[in-house]
């Protein structure tokens, strides 16, 4: 069994007033749209509510509190707004309904992740919606080639999240998805003949089959009607190791390792430079392009202060 992970991060303080904490989020906020055309919102669900863990217990004992969430979107978009930024948020995992529809109501992006969305089945990746940041996977996700390749499974069972009957089941799982995924997009026209991959080293042929699998999946995110595209730097070298494992702490290095080469040489690398080429062609030759700088409404910016109500962080 794997019990449940209680996280470090304090929660805004019971004592303070609203007034106090929106002070606070207001000030976050304008520290990163000074730099930032688009900030995503992660765990956007805790604008609704949050679960609190008392101080020396576990996860069971905690509660979920609820936050005023209609003056946390109307601070979202006064601040939008003001920094002609986009706004998207988290929403991956059991979301209820009514946190997307609020997140819709208010001009918020949702996202659309390939590797979360994947299933072993036909199709094995549903439609992307239009109000999407898209992209292959996140920060807390294995790298694309790591996916592929099912190393996260051995992983997981290294930590100790998966016996050896998990391991083998993931496993199989993950052979029947990369089937499904490869035959997707080569009906589509955008995989070519270079065949899925199965187990094999990373060298060589592996490698090029890895890459045309990637390719191919950015092609199809890029020609998706998603508003925004998404494209994790490290997948583009098949990276393996990734930023990020949620749920450890000294057992990784996380948020610690270095890029393999330096931000100098991104624009140099014919790996990297290509796939973004070949999306940016993509996305100019899809269908009614949506881009950025389309999310903002005519109104003029709100005055300075909390607004009653909420208003949108955008509109399309």
């Amino acid at each position: 069994m794997v019990e449940h992970a209680v996280g470090a991060v304090p929660n805004p303080h019971e004592g303070y007033t609203l007034d106090d904490n929106a002070r606070a989020l207001v000030a976050v906020l304008r520290h990163h749209l000074r730099h930032a055309g688009l900030l995503r919102i992660d765990h956007v669900m805790a604008l609704h509510r949050l679960f609190w863990v008392p101080e020396g217990m576990e996860a069971p004992d905690g509660a979920y509190v609820r936050y005023p969430a209609e003056e946390l979107y109307a601070l979202l978009s006064v601040e939008s707004h003001r920094h002609r930024a986009a706004i998207a948020g988290e929403d991956l995992g059991t979301v209820p309904g009514y946190i997307r529809r609020a997140m819709r109501r208010h001009g918020l992006y949702g996202m659309y992740v390939a590797q979360y969305e994947a299933r072993p089945a036909t199709p094995p990746l549903p439609p992307v919606p239009p109000y999407a940041l898209a992209g292959v996977n996140t920060h807390d996700m294995p790298t694309f080639a790591a996916f592929w390749a099912g190393g996260d499974i051995a992983d997981r069972r290294v930590l100790g999240l998966l016996d050896a009957e998990g391991m083998r089941r993931e496993r199989e799982r993950r052979e029947a998805l990369r089937r499904h995924l490869a035959a997707f997009l080569r009906r589509g026209g955008w995989l070519g003949s270079v065949p899925a991959r199965r187990g094999g080293k990373a060298g060589g042929g592996t490698v090029d089959r890895d890459r045309t699998v990637l390719h191919g999946l950015l092609r199809w995110l890029a020609a998706s009607p998603a508003h925004l595209l998404l494209v994790t730097l490290e997948d583009l070298w098949l990276e393996r190791d990734p930023q990020n494992v949620p749920g450890t702490g000294l057992e990784r290095p996380n948020w610690r390792r270095r890029l393999r080469y330096p931000v100098e040489r991104l624009t140099r690398l014919p790996s990297v430079v290509a796939i973004l080429q070949e999306s940016d062609r993509t996305r100019r030759a899809a269908r009614d392009p949506r881009p950025l700088t389309r999310r903002w409404t005519a109104a003029a910016p709100a005055a300075a202060g909390s607004p009653r109500r909420a208003g949108r962080a955008g509109s399309p």
